[in-house]
């Protein structure tokens, strides 16, 4: 025979939980001792007890570990943001899908900030995934210069990205793609092209011949 006592099943029948899937009923009665009892058996004194319906709490539906993760870094991407408090970041020069024309290879980015990027924060550019070694402190100008070196011919993404010094990134532009144009070594008429025929030497002149006179028939 089911029992407890009176103060617990009485805490317990009214949160409403159910004693046991299999219990239907319960009894509850006052002994000799005027103890309250309560049972799932009937007894001669017993009275029956109004069990209320059962609470039941769904369980959180499981967020897939890929979403989760997008979720967390897009959060923090964010949260690293607002925390710099930088609004935006553009590069303003060259234009997306440009043709640039520099036989050196080396090319000028033109960024602009919003705020001013502050102490504390570096402007860097990424080509093609790979950060660039040069770093541009913050000094509360709203616009900088980035200089790309020595890029090679063809088409190339870049960005620019603000960074703390812990090396996070705070904030990080949209990508454009700017099109490098060099003059190839294989040009005609490039000093140091190696397809290049080489020129013929000058005709040598014989040692010690007099010329002939301007006007032979003069004398």
């Amino acid at each position: 025979m089911l029992k407890k006592s009176g103060i617990a099943l009485s805490l317990l029948l009214l949160s409403g939980i159910s004693v046991s899937a299999a219990a239907s009923d319960v009894y509850t009665w006052t002994d000799e001792q005027g103890n309250r009892i309560y049972s799932d058996q009937p007894n001669p004194k017993s009275t029956k007890v109004e069990v209320g319906p059962t609470n039941s709490i769904e369980p959180p539906k499981p967020i897939p570990a890929f979403e989760s993760r997008n979720n967390d870094n897009s959060n923090a991407s964010t949260s690293a943001a607002s925390s710099a408090g930088y609004r935006s970041l553009t590069i303003t020069s060259p234009p997306n899908d440009t043709a640039v024309r520099a036989n050196d290879g080396n090319i000028t980015l033109t960024v602009s900030v919003d705020p001013p990027l502050r102490m504390g924060s570096l402007l860097r550019a990424q080509v093609d995934g790979n950060l660039n070694e040069q770093a541009i402190p913050g000094s509360g100008q709203p616009t900088a210069t980035l200089t790309l070196p020595n890029l090679d011919r063809g088409s190339h993404e870049v960005s620019a990205v603000i960074m703390d010094t812990k090396g996070q990134v705070l904030l990080s532009s949209e990508p454009v793609t700017i099109h490098v144009q060099r003059t190839s070594l294989n040009q005609p008429g490039r000093v140091g092209n190696p397809n290049q025929a080489p020129m013929a030497p000058a005709a040598p002149t014989a040692p010690n011949v007099p010329k002939p006179p301007a006007n032979p028939g003069s004398n």
